[in-house]
């Protein structure tokens, strides 16, 4: 440490005015084409877990990579579904346990992921040539947060309600609906409140 020397400093502020640009993203237009808001497959490989991994690893794995969703798998290596990180503490996801008695981070992501048959699927030149209102109103006819991209019978990427929103600072409003009769006795049970 003799090599060093201490700078001249002082404590006499309580308070500075920072000297930071703003670093607010240029926001894109509803209007604007839809490939800007597309996570690309073929460009970056998504957060991929396996149907069989459970709720507490693949929430760390999740954080871990700074990852908003994740694809599901089956044992053969195809998409089965999707999982979002925030549907990991959602009522389903604590409902999941309960029904099961099984502890929360011990449900199988397979239990909470959104099936890819319930998934809007479009092929990815249609989603890169449409504006990004048109997949959000898509989106929105789907009651689902995510689009599902396909190309000559792959998939090819996704397209998320959560990504429109933080491209364009405009939320979109995904009323989501019941697909099947547990869902729906469900939401007639809990009608007086929302997620």
């Amino acid at each position: 440490m003799s090599e060093f020397h201490t700078l001249s400093w002082s404590a006499v502020a309580e308070a500075y005015p920072m000297v930071v640009d703003d670093v607010t993203p240029d926001r894109i237009d509803w209007h604007e084409l839809g490939e800007r808001v597309i996570d690309d497959f073929t460009r970056k490989a998504p957060l991929q877990v396996r149907d069989n991994t459970t709720l507490g690893k693949a929430e760390t794995l999740l954080k871990t990579a700074k990852a908003r969703y994740a694809c599901v798998l089956n044992s053969n290596d195809e998409l089965i579904g999707v999982v979002a990180l925030r549907d990991f503490h959602s009522r389903k996801a604590v409902q999941l346990g309960q029904q099961t008695h099984t502890p929360w981070h011990d449900v199988l992501v397979s239990e909470l992921m959104t099936p890819l048959r319930q998934l809007p699927q479009v092929e990815v030149s249609r989603a890169r040539r449409a504006r990004i209102g048109d997949l959000a109103a898509t989106l929105q006819a789907s009651g689902r947060d995510f689009i599902v991209l396909h190309n000559d019978g792959k998939v090819a990427g996704l397209v998320s309600s959560l990504r429109i929103a933080q491209l364009t600072g405009e939320s979109v409003n995904v009323y989501h609906t019941a697909s099947s009769f547990a869902e729906i006795l469900t939401a007639v049970n809990h009608s007086d409140t929302r997620d």
